[in-house]
């Protein structure tokens, strides 16, 4: 909801090099972007539909592919991985394990188990999280 009321309120207009990190494979958010883009346009279009809404520059699911990177963690699901990089693209998918709920060496198998290709591999286990954080 959060990520949402990010997206909604125009912050993201205002500051349009933030980055927010998201955990297990964005909350669901890169599921919904179809939807969530085709209710604001409704909502923008048809007086009385929403309560007001500042204009915003791009549609939530530009902002959501811009400003958002999601973590694997706690999802070791290939299909919902796969969901996630066909929503998003890896450069957008850090590994995380979501230690202590989780089972480190269980996601550690999960990264190297699941059909990704090469490419993939690397930006989700690595090259991803460098580019965001700023580290080698």
């Amino acid at each position: 909801m959060h990520a949402m009321r990010l997206i909604l309120s125009g912050t993201l207009d205002r500051h349009p090099g933030l980055t927010v990190v998201l955990g297990h494979l964005g909350e669901g958010i890169p599921y919904w972007l179809r939807r969530i883009d085709n209710r604001h346009a409704f909502a923008a279009r048809t007086a009385g539909a929403a309560t007001p809404m500042p204009r915003l520059s791009l549609t939530p699911s530009e902002y959501f592919r811009r400003n958002f990177v999601i973590t694997t963690s706690g999802i070791d699901d290939p299909d919902v991985l796969g969901l996630a990089l066909r929503a998003v693209g890896e450069d957008r998918i850090m590994f995380a394990i979501d230690f202590p709920y989780e089972d480190p060496a269980a996601a550690v198998a999960f990264l190297r188990d699941v059909p990704l290709t090469g490419d993939q591999r690397t930006a989700i286990g690595h090259r991803t999280a460098e580019r965001v954080f700023g580290i080698a």
